[in-house]
């Protein structure tokens, strides 16, 4: 837009630069594009800038890790015990990496999150829970008493815990005696199951001898109680002979 100088009688116009202001601008500008071509020039050196994982990704990385050596996906489940649902790693400009510190095992575990650059490096403390159908008691199952399929339910539940074993068939349980005094939910474990006697002291049996091309079958007397695989005294009523037979059913031994 033009306007009049009153006092020189000349025209100028807005914007108007002389050479000198118009160099020392171009100046500016330069040093203006060499920065910030420098600086793209280092953020493509540097490569994509990673976000932090979330512990949702973290899990994933583990699974991954878990699956590679053999483990179950669909019974597995991953816990981080000491992080917060909303926990998020630092920043990494690479893909961060993840070393297991011992081989992945059900339970407790420990693994490193690193990264190049910027360096850093992380210890993180990782459950394996392994859920399965475990036989647990349906009721209250009093000592010694020979324990039914009603008495028993399957529940899933985390199997990482149950070092003394677990049964996942309640037909394994069914027809064993109880130990002791089993309360409701309690997963039946090995060590609180004896097997019931099928032979008492005194009782009239079936003393069997097998052998390649010979099997005989004579009268006998149990001497001890005995149970399924047990190995008892039994007396030959014939003879008067006192053999160790193993009990292979009820009212049934056979010499070893």
């Amino acid at each position: 837009m033009a306007f009049a100088d009153t006092q020189g009688g000349h025209s100028k116009s807005a914007g108007f630069m002389t050479s000198d202001s118009l160099t020392s601008l171009s100046i500016v500008e330069n040093h203006r594009s060499v920065r910030l071509l420098y600086v793209i020039f280092v953020l493509l050196l540097a490569g994509p800038v990673h976000a932090g994982l979330n512990i949702t990704e973290l899990t994933q990385q583990v699974m991954i890790k878990w699956i590679s050596v053999g483990g179950e996906r669909t019974s597995t489940e991953v816990v981080f015990p000491s992080l917060s649902s909303e926990y998020r790693l630092p920043d990494c400009n690479s893909a961060p990496e993840i070393n297991v510190v011992r081989h992945l095992q059900p339970g407790r575990n420990g693994i490193e999150v690193s990264c190049s650059q910027p360096f850093w490096r992380q210890s993180v403390a990782v459950e394996l829970q392994i859920y399965k159908n475990v036989v647990t008691v349906d009721g209250t199952i009093l000592r010694d008493t020979v324990i039914s399929a009603d008495q028993l339910r399957l529940s899933r539940m985390d199997t990482t815990g149950l070092h003394q074993g677990f049964f996942d068939s309640i037909e394994d349980v069914a027809g064993t005696l109880s130990r002791r005094t089993l309360r409701q939910g309690t997963p039946v474990t090995p060590d609180m199951l004896d097997q019931p006697d099928l032979i008492e002291r005194g009782q009239p049996l079936v003393i069997r001898l097998n052998r390649p091309g010979i099997k005989i079958e004579i009268k006998g007397e149990a001497l001890s109680d005995g149970h399924l695989g047990e190995g008892i005294r039994v007396r030959n009523v014939q003879s008067g002979a006192i053999v160790f037979a193993e009990v292979i059913g009820d009212g049934l031994v056979q010499v070893r």
